[in-house]
């Protein structure tokens, strides 16, 4: 006995104009919700970490050890009086290194650039490639990301300093 359409117990199914309509808009909703959203938030800038930052010879790893050797480093000087959190640097966006400790108020650290690495473990290799572009991440007081770019130029050790 055939039952029509009309009838309640007759479960409802979808013909396939109107299931490829539902999985169509199934699918573009969530990225059409992700345009909308990208489009209407507004821009903000990282602000500009206020560091000092320089390349030049340090003695690792201190002056008085009795291996001490002169290395290549970037020495990174902390002008404020707040402390900065999760310092990360990177040497030609390709060698990164993180800094396990906080930097404090005037405080300055030196990184030899042999300890720069790619993530596949490959060491920078300072004298066979240019530095053109440092760049240091750290999080301040605040909680926000600051970063600061510096050319390679602007990197060589001032006498006096």
């Amino acid at each position: 006995m055939n039952r029509p359409a009309s009838d309640p117990a007759y479960p409802k199914t979808l013909s396939r104009s109107q299931l490829t309509a539902a999985l169509i808009l199934i699918t573009l909703l969530p990225f059409c919700l992700v345009v909308v959203l990208y489009s209407t938030m507004p821009a903000t800038e990282d602000p500009v970490l206020a560091a000092d930052v320089q390349v030049g010879p340090r003695a690792w790893p201190n002056a008085d050890s009795p291996n001490a050797r002169v290395v290549p480093c970037v020495i990174l000087d902390n002008p404020t009086d707040e402390s900065w959190r999760n310092v990360n640097m990177s040497i030609n966006e390709q060698f990164h290194f993180a800094h396990p400790d906080p930097i404090d108020g005037g405080q300055q650290i030196y990184v030899p650039l042999k300890f720069f690495h790619t993530k596949g473990n490959q060491f920078y290799p300072p004298e066979s490639q240019p530095l053109k572009l440092l760049t240091i991440y750290a999080q301040i007081p605040s909680g926000a990301r600051a970063i600061l770019e510096v050319d390679g130029e602007g990197l060589l050790a001032r006498p006096g300093k």
